[in-house]
């Protein structure tokens, strides 16, 4: 299966970032580190810079496998 560039944007000015999750598996992103037990396995850290020449900040995203609703009760 094929993983798919996303479009998200700087958190800190707007500007569009195209990213592509590491793998099928760590479907959900976060800009901040998820709170334990919310997801399987281990989260991936992604570092970029934002492209926008008057920002230019470091993003780091956080790649993981979400839990499911059913698997919290």
């Amino acid at each position: 299966m094929a993983v798919s560039t996303l479009r998200l944007r700087c958190p800190y000015c707007d500007w569009p970032l195209e990213v592509t999750p590491p793998d099928s598996i760590h479907s959900a992103y976060s800009f901040e580190k998820p709170f334990r037990r919310s997801f399987y396995g281990e989260v991936i850290e992604q570092n970029l810079l934002c492209q926008n020449p008057k920002c230019e900040k470091p993003i780091t995203i956080f790649w993981y496998a979400p839990l499911t609703y059913f698997d919290r009760i």
